[in-house]
């Protein structure tokens, strides 16, 4: 494989639509890239949600957004923006779409992988960035930032909380990665105990019921509600000054992490480490199945479930103990 170095001035276009903590680690991979090579211009192609956290990170020169689901005829208007437009093409999505906006992209380094259509790029993306010397899976320092702005409103919004803050992450994409509301409730209430704050993180109708419940059974003015009240660049404010994040593999728990705050995560369908949340200041507590991280979301299993409070708090304690506030 004959390698070809990117230049100062070279335009990359870097591919990542969804879902929200793909898009986050997408980000963390085009930083790497960029530290490599910083006289590059990236620009982040990805759906318009998107928008408000990535182009508030240093490294994301420009955006370019597409929505596959809701606008799939923007394929030949998006085309006419990037056609023959870039030198690089880096997709970290593995969809037909990714791989069709490359072949027709005209770009003459095109890298990523699609199963069926492989022949759309010049070569994997893993081949070639690890030929370059670019480690786009290490997770070495925080790669998603805030700005000052977002942190001065993040200050203000948990102000009332005792200066020790636990961010909750309490949502889930999928049932099999929902660690149940009666645990929940378990593992919080001795941590109030001994002086926590709790932020109970997560968006839409399932975590808004999940965070009332949570609330109602513990009573406490320790306990701040911002489930539905952060767009994703003030989420990422109010992770980064908590004192330490807690939660299942979701979105949140990916930009807690990347931000980083030290983060315990709980994992049974999926892999940590094949997730890359590979940050020295993670930790996880794991299922006891010994299928663990087999990606089946039609198990009929509970299977958070068998992380039992008592030894999500004992992991806990450890990571946290000698951590400060921020």
């Amino acid at each position: 494989m004959s390698i070809v170095r990117p230049k100062d001035g070279d335009r990359v276009l870097w591919i990542r639509f969804s879902a929200f903590g793909d898009v986050l680690q997408g980000a963390a991979s085009a930083r790497a890239f960029k530290s490599a090579y910083p006289g590059v211009e990236l620009t982040f192609l990805t759906r318009a949600e998107y928008g408000d956290i990535l182009s508030k990170q240093p490294y994301i020169d420009n955006l370019l957004f597409w929505d596959i689901k809701k606008h799939p005829l923007d394929f030949f208007r998006l085309l006419r923006r990037i056609r023959g437009h870039y030198q690089w093409l880096v997709s970290m999505h593995r969809g037909g779409a990714a791989a069709l906006t490359a072949l027709f992209s005209k770009a003459p380094i095109r890298l990523g992988y699609n199963s069926g259509m492989q022949f759309a790029y010049t070569t994997t993306h893993w081949e070639y960035l690890d030929a370059l010397g670019v480690d786009f899976t290490s997770r070495p320092e925080p790669a998603i930032f805030a700005t000052e702005e977002d942190l001065e409103q993040a200050r203000s919004l948990l102000a009332p909380l005792p200066p020790r803050r636990l961010l909750a992450i309490i949502g889930a994409s999928k049932p099999q990665k929902f660690w149940p509301i009666a645990h929940w409730i378990e593992f919080l209430r001795p941590l109030i105990a001994e002086g926590w704050g709790v932020v109970l993180n997560g968006h839409g109708p399932k975590e808004a019921e999940t965070a009332n419940a949570i609330a109602e059974a513990l009573q406490s003015p320790s306990v701040l509600d911002l489930v539905g009240r952060t767009p994703f660049s003030l989420m990422a404010a109010v992770a980064r000054i908590c004192t330490a994040a807690v939660g299942n593999d979701t979105g949140p728990l990916h930009l807690a992490a990347l931000g980083g705050t030290p983060t315990l995560g709980f994992f049974g369908v999926t892999d940590a480490w094949e997730m890359n949340f590979r940050m020295p200041w993670f930790r996880e507590v794991r299922v006891h199945c010994p299928l663990a991280g087999c990606r089946n979301y039609d198990c009929p299993l509970d299977c958070l479930a068998d992380i039992e409070p008592r030894r999500a708090l004992a992991a806990f304690r450890k990571m946290a103990d000698g951590e400060s506030g921020t």
